[in-house]
This record gives C-alpha cells, sequence and structure tokens, in this order.
C-alpha cells in the first residue's frame, strides 16, 4: 500500500523504494489520545479552513521526524513524540541535545541501581559449632590453609570493589567532562544572544521616537526640537534641576519628557499620537507637556527680556547703523487662526476682518539683531494694530529711552504717543495721503526703511515655521485660561506657548548676523 508522510513540507514515500526510510501511523485515538494529542501538537497541521487537522486511521509519518528513526513508547524519552520538523528551526539539532541528555540520565540511574545493590565485601561463611567434647582439633595444616582461603575471598571481594568504584569514578569523570562541554557550549550561546538582543535594542532605539534618536546627531535635532544639539543639551540640564520627581513607575524619563515637548511644539504632532509612542496614558503625556512649557516659561523667561540701551548699540549691524543710528527695536502684529468659539460674543471678539477667520493676535518687538524682545498677551482678531500696541504696555517710559528709534508699518499711527510718553521716535513708511506721489527723498527712505522693517517678518515667519504648532488652527482650550502652578496667576495656555516659542527661537540663534 502507498504510503506518504504526512508532515508538514514533508515530501517523503514509500513509491521509491529508500534506504533507513520508515513509516509509522499515529498513536490509537481510542488506546493513547493523550499521546495521539500530543502528536497532532507536533506537527502543526491545520486544514483549508484553518481548523486543527484530524488525520485519519491511515495516516502516517515518516522516521525522519525521529532523533533514533523511531517512535519509543517511555515518557521521558525525546522519541516519545516526533521532534524534527522542517517549519521548525533547529529542531533537528535540540532534538539530539534532548538525546544525549536523556542518555546521560539513564546512565545515573543505572548507576545509582547498580551501586545500590553493590555489597561491601563477600562475607565469610560462619564456624560451625563443635558438637562432641571428645572432638579432637585439626592438624596445623588443614588450619593454614582454611586460613588462606579465607584471606584470598576476602582480597578477592575487595578487588572487585576496588575495580567497580574505578568504573564508577571514569563514568562520572566522563559525564563531568561532558557537562562541562555542554556548560561551555551553552555560555558561548548565551553570550552570542545576548549580544544580538543588545545590538537589536540599540536598533529599535534608534528607530523609535525618542531623545535617544538625536543623541549626536545635530540635523535631527534641529528636525525635531529646532534646537541646535549644544544649546538643547544645556537648556535641558539646566530644566532639569527645577524638575519634580517622578511618581508612577510607567513615568518617561525626563529626557523623553522634555524632548517630546519640544517635539509637540516643533512639529504639531498630537497627544494621541505621542501617547501612542510612548506607552503612556494621553493625559500623562499631555501633563508633561505643560509641565515643561510652564518649566521653560518661568526658569528661561530671562530669555525674552527688553536689552539695555548699552546692548542694542553695541551690537547693532553697520547696515542700520548707517540709516538709523538710534533703532533699538522693529515691531510688527502677527495673527494665528483659532476654532470658532461657541459662545456669540467671544466668537464676535476673535474674528478677524483681514483673514476672514477667527483669530488670536499678538504684539512682537525684535532687536536690529533679530531677537525677539517684546510678545504681548494674545488679544482677539478683532482688536485693530494700534490698540493692541497701547494695551500691551509697550509704550513705557522704562523701555525706551529719548531719541530712540522704532520702525513699524505704516499702519501704526501711533508717531504722537511714542513721543508724548517716552520720547521716542516711531519711524514708518511714508503716505501719499493728500499727494499725487511721493518724493524722490520719500521713495528713498521709504525703501531703505521697508529693507530692514522686515527683518521682524522674517522673526515672525521664523517662529511659525520652526514651530509649527503656530501655523495650524489652534483648540479653543489652548486659548483659554489656565491657572499658573508657580505663582498663582490666571494666565492663557497661549500666552505661555507663545513667549516659549519666542525664548526657543533667541535660543536657536539670530537671523541677523552683527558685521
Amino acid at each position: 500500500m502507498p504510503k506518504s508522510c504526512e508532515a508538514v513540507y514533508c515530501t517523503n514515500h514509500n513509491f521509491k523504494r529508500v534506504e533507513k526510510l520508515s513509516f509509522f501511523k499515529l498513536p490509537s485515538r481510542k488506546k493513547s489520545p493523550e499521546r495521539r494529542d500530543k502528536w497532532l501538537n507536533a506537527c502543526q497541521k491545520l486544514t483549508k479552513t484553518g481548523g486543527r487537522w484530524s488525520p485519519g486511521k491511515h495516516a502516517v509519518l515518516c522516521s525522519k521526524h525521529f532523533v533514533t528513526g523511531a517512535p519509543v513508547l517511555l515518557q521521558n524519552h525525546p522519541d516519545y513524540i516526533p521532534s524534527i520538523f522542517p517549519h521548525k528551526p533547529n529542531s533537528t539539532a535540540k532534538g539530539h541535545q534532548n538525546l544525549k541528555r536523556f542518555q546521560r540520565k539513564e546512565k545515573i540511574s543505572k548507576r545509582r541501581l547498580s551501586f545500590s545493590h553493590l555489597q561491601d565485601v563477600d562475607k565469610v561463611p560462619d564456624p560451625v559449632p563443635l558438637e562432641d567434647d571428645f572432638m579432637q582439633p585439626p592438624e596445623a595444616e588443614q588450619a593454614d590453609e582454611a586460613c588462606q582461603q579465607s584471606s584470598v575471598s576476602t582480597e578477592e571481594a575487595y578487588q572487585r570493589k576496588i575495580k567497580k568504584l574505578e568504573e564508577e569514578l571514569l563514568a562520572v569523570k566522563q559525564e563531568r567532562n561532558e557537562c562541562r562541554e555542554e556548560f561551555n557550549k551553552l555560555q558561548e550561546d548565551c553570550q552570542k544572544y545576548q549580544e544580538e538582543s543588545d545590538k537589536l535594542k540599540e536598533q529599535l532605539e534608534g528607530k523609535c521616537l525618542s531623545s535617544k534618536i538625536i543623541q549626536g546627531d545635530d540635523k535631527k535635532c534641529r528636525f525635531f526640537t529646532g534646537l541646535p544639539l549644544s544649546v538643547y543639551v544645556k537648556t535641558f540640564e539646566q530644566l532639569r534641576k527645577f524638575v519634580p520627581h517622578a511618581t508612577t513607575k510607567d513615568s518617561l524619563s525626563y529626557e523623553d519628557q522634555f524632548f517630546f515637548t519640544l517635539v509637540r511644539l516643533r512639529l504639531d504632532l498630537s497627544f494621541e499620537f505621542l501617547a501612542y509612542q510612548t506607552g503612556v496614558a494621553e493625559s500623562t503625556i499631555r501633563g508633561y507637556f505643560w509641565l515643561w512649557i510652564d518649566m521653560i516659561f518661568y526658569k528661561l523667561d530671562f530669555m525674552l527680556k527688553w536689552p539695555s540701551r548699552e546692548s542694542i548699540s553695541a551690537t547693532l549691524p553697520s547696515a542700520f547703523r548707517k540709516k538709523f543710528p538710534r533703532l533699538t527695536s522693529i515691531i510688527d502684529c502677527f495673527e494665528i487662526f483659532m476654532e470658532q468659539p461657541k459662545n456669540l460674543h467671544a466668537r464676535a471678539q476673535v474674528y478677524s476682518n483681514y483673514k476672514k477667520h477667527t483669530t488670536v493676535k499678538v504684539f512682537i518687538a525684535c532687536t536690529p539683531l533679530g531677537a525677539v524682545c517684546y510678545l504681548s498677551p494674545a488679544w482677539g482678531g478683532r482688536v485693530s494694530d494700534v490698540e493692541l500696541v497701547r494695551q500691551s504696555g509697550f509704550i513705557d517710559p522704562h523701555l525706551h529711552e529719548p531719541g530712540d528709534q522704532i520702525l513699524a508699518d505704516r499702519g501704526f499711527l501711533l508717531h504722537d504717543d511714542f513721543a508724548t510718553v517716552c520720547s521716542a521716535e516711531l519711524i514708518t513708511p511714508a503716505f501719499t495721503r493728500g499727494k499725487s506721489q511721493l518724493s524722490a527723498w520719500d521713495v528713498e527712505k521709504s525703501r531703505g526703511m521697508s529693507s530692514i522693517r522686515i527683518h521682524v517678518e522674517r522673526v515672525i515667519g521664523l517662529m511659525k515655521n520652526r514651530y509649527t504648532i503656530l501655523q495650524n488652527t489652534l483648540s479653543v482650550s489652548m486659548v483659554k485660561s489656565r491657572k499658573g502652578e508657580a505663582d498663582g496667576d490666571n494666565l492663557s495656555s497661549i500666552d505661555r506657548l507663545l513667549r516659549v516659542c519666542g525664548i526657543l527661537v533667541n535660543l536657536g540663534g539670530s537671523i541677523v548676523f552683527k558685521d
């Protein structure tokens, strides 16, 4: 009768005579149900529908799936169930290792069994008592012969015992050497697998989004955080001293918390996405984000201070010095889209006629060198530029000295305000109001001023492009007020966010270089 092996990926059959190839039926369902189930589990064969394979009564497996070439009835023997299959990697090597282990155990059990039945010495027969008092003692020659026979038998017994012990010792030494070789091999394999595991972990960490992905790579650091690597490291070292200790076991490391905060600002990734990346709850990621926003806001706020008149003069570029020698700042306003509030009164306050969208408007001032030096709180998009500057507190004699020059766009009609309050000069492009055209001097002056005033627009563009969270539409929750943890003030989240972005832009370097 033709027979074919039922194992997966096995093509052995008896259509052609093959030496040393035998076929064995599966254990009976009635007589050996447990052993039959073990055979089926070892085969791992499925039906076309994905169900468990139910073999017929003529199903067979070939001898290639057994270590010794045939099944064995001993339960602790490796061939009690088939173990060598094409779909199981290294199954042949593992099978031979299990066989060697089984054989060693059998040798040990046999030696223990033989040693338990081994007698110490052969017993010498007890002397027979004399029955008659009148019997004569044996002659001297007979007594000597008896003693010699007894001594020989005792010596032979000891020799047998010594020989047996020597055999036992030799077997133990051989087994010890085999165990030592196997132990050394297993130790080498363990070390090899550990090295592979460490290598794979390094590769995985290098591909997963975490702070380790930017270590030693300035280009990646600039892409993910917007900061040079050296600045990023120094900023983190400065801030980590003020961060409270983590209280949960699944918390991220301090560096990962800081890293994901900057990634959120830089790439505008959602909290949900960051939660999936880190394996922690979305609320936890949100808490970390605002924790580090507050930390940067309070501990690095000195990066957004109004500079002294001396420092501005010392860093004034030569191209500016020729045209505006007393220039201290360049001002402008910009808007950020936000979601439409449900409250009608709030919706009216934030609707911008210029953008035709609900927005928040912010007043910004930068130094001639391109550093952000003043940011107002966010206002609704309905407010005018002039009113926003007046309400921002920028027109203050503590900030400006008499004779200071400030550049602005033509819409900032605040010349009298600056002149009256702080004796500063607000310079704007010339108007054609009441004139058919501008004079040559006005055109030249406006052109030179525009080439300098454009730097504030470059700063605004840099802030939005570097931290793209300012490019997209802000949620209403991002604009609402939230209580400050440090000073107890009611501060808007967008105010903190804007100041943090301004601080980070200043840390990233200037857009105008001093000659």
